[in-house]
């Protein structure tokens, strides 16, 4: 279970709301960050991929592209070797912040319902 989970419960006051809300914009920051990073190199990627689909696996063309795509993988290990770690952590923050923002939905929602 990821620590978020645990950190992170319903939210019972106004308080509360805005040490989540606080959370989440302290590391939405890096989230955006990582994950243009992470988009500009996967566009790539799925780029070289559906080109490759559109070959068939015998002809020079799809020897070319896939060629391409091992060169653009060796190109990122070399130019960027903490691509693994960069993918990762953008996942978790992904995970995380969505998990505070439903919990900071859910208690406007709450809020919202108590006043009708």
């Amino acid at each position: 279970m990821p620590d978020y989970i645990l950190k992170y419960a319903p939210i019972s006051s106004q308080e509360q709301r805005q040490s989540y809300k606080n959370d989440f914009n302290a590391e939405y920051n890096e989230y955006r960050d990582l994950h243009a990073r992470i988009e500009r190199i996967t566009s790539r990627f799925t780029e070289l991929d559906a080109q490759l689909k559109q070959l068939g696996p015998g002809s020079e063309e799809y020897k070319t592209i896939h060629d391409q795509i091992l060169q653009e993988y060796r190109k990122i290990k070399k130019s960027n070797p903490k691509y693994g770690e960069e993918k990762n952590r953008c996942e978790y923050l992904h995970n995380k912040l969505a998990h505070i923002k439903k919990l900071i939905a859910q208690y406007d929602q709450q809020q919202f319902q108590s006043w009708h």
